[in-house]
């Protein structure tokens, strides 16, 4: 599965405006840490209180429009409605001088199995150095910067393709949030959890069902 992207509907999926409330800034794409914080690793990615206050509001501001969103556009792209998807997206944000995620990887290396396809949702401009590098073809380690705009989505095979970020040096913080669905023919409970939060990777606890 090549990555590929996809267009939606922002104005009836409006994520940047519950996000910019969270934040309570006008640009998404200004926002920075009062004090300079060092280079993430895999560890420290998901640690800052941006994240915090992302998944604190998830609930009451984001998660009802979060479901409408898969349940209008997954099921299209997937090619099925039986599905399971990622109960509460991952939150990234790629300040000027730092990375989104702590290294290159494939998310096979993080307890992540075959079937899963990544959905990855900017809702900043992104190009160059503040975006997401695939490899440009599988297992051959050349990345490439993907060029998006609010209002598209990047879908690829996360588990299989290696990917990651470089040091951002375009002065404008990328915000996104990704999330991760199985169609139901692909999907086997595992006894797995993720590296991060320790949520067991299985409908009911990392995954839903609509």
């Amino acid at each position: 599965m090549r990555p590929s992207v996809h267009n939606y509907d922002r104005t009836r999926f409006d994520f940047g405006s519950a996000l910019r409330r969270i934040y309570d800034v006008e640009d998404l794409s200004t926002l920075a840490p009062d004090t300079p914080v060092e280079r993430f690793t895999w560890q420290t990615d998901q640690a800052t209180e941006f994240h915090a206050a992302f998944y604190r509001a998830f609930e009451p501001e984001v998660n009802d429009l979060y479901r409408e969103f898969v349940a209008a556009f997954v099921p299209e792209v997937l090619g099925t409605k039986e599905f399971c998807f990622q109960r509460v997206p991952t939150f990234r944000i790629h300040f000027p001088g730092n990375v989104a995620v702590g290294e290159f990887h494939t998310d096979g290396d993080y307890n992540h199995a075959a079937g899963e396809v990544n959905f990855w949702v900017p809702f900043t401009r992104c190009w160059g150095t503040n975006s997401v590098w695939i490899e440009t073809e599988l297992g051959n380690g050349d990345h490439r910067p993907w060029e998006l705009e609010p209002g598209q989505l990047l879908k690829f095979d996360a588990v299989h393709w290696n990917h990651g970020n470089k040091v951002n040096d375009t002065g404008s913080t990328r915000v996104s949030f990704d999330f991760r669905c199985i169609p139901m023919a692909d999907y086997a409970p595992s006894e797995k959890r993720s590296m991060d939060a320790k949520r067991g990777m299985w409908i009911g606890e990392y995954f839903d069902v609509l």
